[in-house]
């Protein structure tokens, strides 16, 4: 029951954790919305918190980058990732363009996959998190 950041906080750390790992990207890579910020609730909580929390999430899809360097994009991603402080959870390549990390100070977990055109989509979600930050009581 330890208080946490708040949803919109973690709505911006989700947007911060996107921002940065594009610096891995071509200049040439540009965000386009997919559906906005999800806020979920956290069903499952891994850390026994309550159900009551969320988790705050945003995915994207990457425009501006040749497909067919997608294993090449994927791959300087992962180089970003594993030295900025990152542990990755799941690495399907080569079978398939999927990678999922998790970030070691702050638990917020970020991926890259390719979509249904071929092209790359970006995510990030955060841990549960008390929607005002506190219990409620």
């Amino acid at each position: 029951m330890e208080p946490t950041i708040t949803e919109a906080e973690a709505a911006d750390k989700v947007r911060e954790h996107i921002d940065n790992a594009m610096t891995a990207l071509p200049e040439s890579a540009e965000l386009e919305e997919r559906r906005g910020t999800i806020v979920a609730a956290c069903d499952d909580p891994t850390d026994g918190g309550s159900g009551d929390r969320v988790t705050v999430g945003e995915r994207f899809w990457i425009r501006g980058l040749p497909m067919e360097d997608n294993e090449q994009n994927v791959e300087a991603l992962h180089g970003y990732w594993t030295t900025s402080g990152y542990r990755v959870l799941h690495d399907q390549r080569p079978d398939k363009l999927f990678l999922a990390v998790e970030h070691e100070e702050d638990a917020f977990g970020m991926s890259i996959r390719t979509a249904g055109d071929g092209g790359l989509t970006i995510g990030a979600s955060s841990p549960c998190v008390w929607p005002e930050g506190t219990p409620e009581s």
